[in-house]
């Protein structure tokens, strides 16, 4: 169990700088989305991108949590991280894709 506490902690750091750093990044590209029609064209990818990061976030939050705080439901909790993990995964290689 530690061991997956490990990792839920490790995917949720991962996650959320992640979804931070691109935060950031969408805060710049909209104070200067006039800046460049090449910004204009890239903005709704990266809305994107930085909004699945942060369900990713979320999803790697409640596994953490579940292990943290040993609730009853921790085991489906992990299942439906897991599997919202390698979905949104999988969408954002299809995203990015070119």
């Amino acid at each position: 169990m530690k061991v997956l506490l490990i990792l839920s902690a490790v995917l949720l750091a991962l996650t959320a700088t992640f979804a931070v750093t691109l935060g950031v990044v969408c805060l710049m590209y909209y104070v200067n989305l006039d800046a460049s029609p090449q910004m204009r064209e890239e903005w709704p990818t990266l809305v994107r991108v930085t909004s699945m990061f942060w369900v990713l976030s979320a999803f790697a939050a409640l596994s953490w949590w579940t292990q943290r705080r040993r609730v009853r439901w921790l085991w489906p909790a992990q299942v439906v991280s897991a599997v919202g993990l390698v979905v949104g995964t999988m969408i954002l290689v299809r995203v990015l894709r070119p």
